[in-house]
């Protein structure tokens, strides 16, 4: 029996990630729609007004879910479930880290701290929370690792509804970053999308390579 090709596969991939793949292309659509109008800055001191005391709780907790941490406990949780989806996680973990990691020093681009030197008395920021002050805004690696994950979780699920859900917390992960001061409407935007699309082309390459559970 002939292998299936690339192409094949990745069509394979697609069917089961298209409840995902969908919304996201329609919130990636509308973000874009928004920047096309308003200035970099304009959608950060937008996002900046937003504050509340439970979005200053909330927020710092959520956005734990793209940490380093949430990926080890994620992965092994997965891994003692079902080791052939452990695995194909824990490599799209690493893949798609080492490839925003190179863009990241590629592109060094300053974080809003940074950015808005001048005006910091303008920002609010999250009382408790350190707000990070380099040159490695672009993409943002949180919204990778969430976006990774729903990525894997979606592909795997069987009810495909539950995708929605991956995303939204996903969405909310990036949507932290921008709370929190830490990145831009852009970086976020860019690491999810480099997450979804870097996880299919992983998931294509290696899904019938990882051993069985």
């Amino acid at each position: 029996m002939l292998q299936p090709t690339f192409a094949q596969r990745l069509l394979q991939v697609y069917q089961q990630l298209k409840m995902l793949i969908w919304p996201f292309i329609g919130l990636v659509t509308i973000v874009l729609m928004l920047r096309s109008i308003y200035s970099r800055e304009e959608v950060y001191f937008y996002v900046n007004r937003l504050h509340t005391s439970w979005g200053d709780w909330f927020f710092p907790r959520i956005t734990e879910l793209g940490s380093t941490g949430a990926c080890v406990v994620l992965t092994a949780l997965l891994f003692y479930f079902n080791k052939r989806q452990g695995i194909v996680l824990a490599a799209a973990y690493l893949f798609n880290s080492m490839v925003n990691f190179a863009l990241k020093f590629m592109v060094a681009f300053p974080r809003p701290s940074r950015f808005f030197s001048e005006k910091l008395h303008d920002i609010y920021f999250v009382p408790g929370v350190e707000v990070l002050d380099n040159f490695r805004s672009f993409p943002s690696g949180h919204s990778v690792c969430a976006f990774t994950a729903a990525t894997v979780f979606s592909y795997y699920v069987k009810n495909k509804y539950w995708s929605w859900l991956f995303l939204l917390l996903a969405a909310m992960v990036a949507y932290s970053r921008m709370y929190m001061s830490q990145h831009f409407l852009e970086d976020v935007t860019a690491g999810a999308t480099e997450a979804v699309l870097l996880t299919m082309l992983w998931i294509t390459l290696i899904k019938d390579k990882a051993p069985a559970n």
